[in-house]
């Protein structure tokens, strides 16, 4: 068990390390956009400096916007145990099949599960987009899980021989196959438990930010952004789980 836990946090650690540079650029670019630091007339947004500093900024956000993606193709770098490319292949598109089931499934029954999905992916919402699908903003907690099953099918199923006329499906094939079937009940009950958890999630933020600076120390909430919502208290401290979609 102790070796399994060791195995999980050292594929963690892989897209983690993502994070320093990117968390810099945005650092200097928007320490760039002070005009505390820098001057008025630099900050000006019609100014080629504030300009390139914009786009520089926007290119440092994309390991922060995109964090669910990542960590789910990451893990599987440190847990499958053979083909740890072809395991990222598979868990990339398992995880995009289970936000468009998510997104299909909210789309036309979205009464029953209680969550309207005609509305717009904005904080508060409880929605998000993920590569162009709207689904639900699970975060990197539904990445890790969703990572965690693919990969445990690659683990078991990529070697499996199939009879000589289905050989095409062989291998990453076989594996996304089931994978795909895997994600409709995955994705369902999704949707059946997840905005249960947003609501606790949201009912945590409020009682922190009721209680100011000690809910902040004594649940270990990082302040380190202006947006309060932005992390939880789970320890992760340099992980993004929640950025006000509640």
């Amino acid at each position: 068990m102790l070796s399994q836990i060791q195995r999980f946090g050292g594929a963690m650690f892989t897209p983690v390390l993502l994070f320093p540079f990117a968390g810099i650029v945005v650092g200097l670019a928007i320490l760039l956009q002070n005009p505390m630091f820098v001057g008025e007339s630099l900050t000006d947004p019609n100014s080629l400096f504030a300009q390139i500093v914009h786009i520089i900024e926007e290119g440092g956000w994309t390991v922060f916007r995109n964090m669910p993606l990542i960590f789910a193709v990451g893990l599987p770098i440190g847990l499958a145990k053979q083909a740890q490319g072809r395991a990222c292949l598979a868990v990339m598109v398992s995880f995009l099949t289970w936000n468009y089931f998510i997104n299909a499934m909210g789309m036309t029954w979205g009464s029953y599960f209680g969550v309207d999905f005609t509305q717009d992916a904005v904080a508060g919402s409880g929605l998000t987009m993920m590569a162009g699908i709207k689904t639900l903003d699970t975060s990197i907690i539904g990445a890790i899980i969703i990572s965690g099953i693919v990969t445990a099918l690659h683990n078991r199923l990529f070697d499996k021989k199939l009879p000589v006329f289905l050989g095409i499906f062989q291998g990453t094939s076989y594996v996304v196959i089931i994978a795909f079937l895997v994600m409709i009940p995955c994705a369902w009950l999704t949707l059946l438990g997840w905005p249960k958890v947003q609501m606790g999630i949201e009912s945590l933020q409020a009682f922190l930010r009721s209680a100011g600076a000690l809910g902040g120390v004594g649940l270990h909430l990082p302040r380190t952004y202006s947006d309060p919502n932005r992390f939880t208290p789970l320890h992760l401290r340099t992980v993004y789980l929640w950025s006000g979609s509640c």
